[in-house]
């Protein structure tokens, strides 16, 4: 449209003067200045031509709409006339302001708008005037209705339907929290407080237990082994669905749940890598040994969004405690989980609260206060000689330490030990079936992420487990 054609399509909608219009046309066509607009609509008048209706009165001019939807770039204009001010709105916050002042999205008051989208209650006020909201209303635009699918805005209604019904159970239950608290406050001025002075005071000695374990500092060893990240399962198939998203979800709910059980923070984490991080360790998407996988995701993929993953929760773990990175090498991916530990090298390489230990060997040893802890995966050994292992391997530090503890993973359940003056722990894992594991029936291991507190003077003291629940 020209210039022209734009001013006749919206003339006539009660502007008060020449400056109003051309700046809500400059917000419509940005292609001309506001001063540009300002001269073209003189043109236009001098034509003999009027954006005001003749003998319009103050009751015409509210009437007038001074709205506009720009479809080209999602946005709602308004002119608001108290202020003489275009407030210009994205459409998916004007969108979701209707929804939230209809009754189905809430029937949210003005001041509690205003709170919600950061606007002045005033401005809220006069822009659901403008649009001529009300509560009573339903949640979608005109642009909504005729350029969605009717499916698309089924699902939308059920969706707020449901939250309308969250929103008023929750408002319900809080209201007979609150008749309830009424209700013992009455009871304690009528009857209990009058009872209590009946009773004799009980005078016995109560002796307060000191809430300590060892000493004030601990280590927390987490092991998220045999992640599979990678791996799927058909639900039809295996019974459950597994892929990277599900990897993801399970890895960092138990992480963060284990977290939040811990009594305090720890001095230190000690985080094991690898231990079949990767479900696959070659391009023709095999194990180490070339063994093929179900996989979920090509092997670049699984590489680049597994590297990903594991900062993600790197980061998790370091806004808690400083994290040190242990290498425990798989069987599924004994190659590139070393290439993890080398991006997580150069990726943490400038953060002081991250240390990343890269070491081939496949078994590796930590020492911490007076426990000597050891790491591997657990495949290609009798795992019944790994005390013995560690008292040669590490002679002078098993003599220097009183606890003597091993982490592996590889069988994908958990167990504890005692051995030959060691502890050994095998770990559990958080991956869901494929349809290997489903055929041969390995299907019983209660899968769950683990996590240890080794107190620098009394070793392992705690061991937290957090299980994945089914439906969760």
């Amino acid at each position: 449209m020209n210039g022209n054609e734009v001013i006749e399509r919206f003339a006539g909608r009660g502007f008060n003067n020449a400056k109003e219009f051309a700046q809500f046309l400059h917000e419509v066509d940005g292609r001309r200045s506001m001063d540009a607009w300002r001269v073209a609509i003189n043109r236009w008048v001098k034509k003999g031509n009027s954006y005001l209706p003749p003998n319009i009165t103050d009751e015409d001019i509210d009437s007038k709409a001074r709205t506009y939807y720009d479809e080209s770039k999602d946005k709602y204009l308004t002119f608001l006339t108290n202020i003489s001010e275009i407030l210009v709105i994205t459409g998916d916050k004007h969108r979701d302001m209707r929804r939230s002042y209809s009754n189905l999205g809430g029937a949210l008051t003005f001041d509690e708008m205003a709170s919600k989208y950061d606007m002045p209650s005033h401005l809220v006020a006069m822009y659901v005037k403008a649009w001529k909201w009300r509560h009573a209303m339903d949640p979608f635009t005109d642009e909504e209705i005729t350029l969605k699918d009717s499916s698309s805005l089924v699902d939308d209604y059920i969706s707020m339907k449901r939250k309308d019904v969250v929103i008023k159970a929750e408002k319900e239950v809080q209201k007979r929290i609150d008749k309830d608290a009424m209700s013992w406050r009455e009871f304690r001025h009528t009857v209990a407080d009058e009872f209590a002075g009946l009773v004799k005071l009980h005078k016995g000695r109560v002796t307060k237990t000191k809430m300590k374990i060892g000493s004030d500092d601990f280590a927390l060893v987490i092991s998220p082994s045999d992640l599979h990240f990678g791996k799927y399962g058909w639900i039809s198939e295996t019974g459950e669905q597994y892929n990277r998203e599900e990897a993801r979800k399970c890895l960092i709910s138990k992480t963060e749940n284990l977290l939040s059980r811990l009594p305090s923070a720890p001095e230190k984490i000690y985080l094991t890598a690898g231990s079949d991080w990767f479900h696959v360790d070659n391009d023709l998407g095999g194990t180490t040994k070339g063994t093929p996988q179900d996989m979920d995701g090509t092997p670049a993929q699984i590489l680049m969004e597994g590297v990903k993953l594991a900062c993600d929760h790197i980061d998790i773990l370091r806004s808690v405690a400083p994290v040190e990175i242990i290498l425990m090498a798989g069987n599924h991916d004994r190659h590139t989980s070393l290439m993890l530990m080398l991006y997580l090298e150069a990726a943490y390489k400038e953060a002081k609260d991250v240390n990343v230990i890269v070491n081939a060997e496949p078994r590796q040893y930590i020492t911490y206060g007076k426990s000597l802890l050891g790491f591997t995966h657990g495949d290609k050994i009798n795992l019944n000689n790994l005390p013995s292992i560690m008292s040669i391997e590490e002679r002078e530090k098993w003599g220097e330490t009183k606890h003597h503890v091993w982490f592996h993973g590889h069988l994908h359940h958990l167990k504890v030990s005692d051995k030959n003056g060691a502890t050994i722990i095998q770990l559990p894992s958080l991956a869901g079936h494929d349809r290997y594991h489903t055929r041969a029936g390995y299907v019983m291991e209660r899968k769950g992420l683990c996590a240890h507190m080794v107190d620098k003077e009394l070793g392992v003291v705690a061991n937290l487990f957090s299980p994945v629940i089914d439906d969760e």
